[in-house]
């Protein structure tokens, strides 16, 4: 791959992970959080590992 396609991939990559939040709170405040809230949070990570993995193999 060429330099210039290299930089743009790797910027599209820097922006799109951007938009996500990863840091995790250290100590959970809320115990009690329902396994319908713990699903949705699961199912959003799935969902940015599949974005993060549509934008790889678009770049490669």
């Amino acid at each position: 791959m060429s330099k210039p396609v290299l930089l743009v991939c790797l910027l599209v990559i820097l922006i799109v992970t951007s938009q996500f939040e990863w840091r995790q709170p250290l100590v959970e405040l809320d115990t009690a959080t329902s396994s319908s809230q713990k699903q949705q949070q699961i199912s959003d990570r799935e969902e940015a590992v599949k974005e993060k993995m549509i934008v790889y193999f678009i770049c490669s």
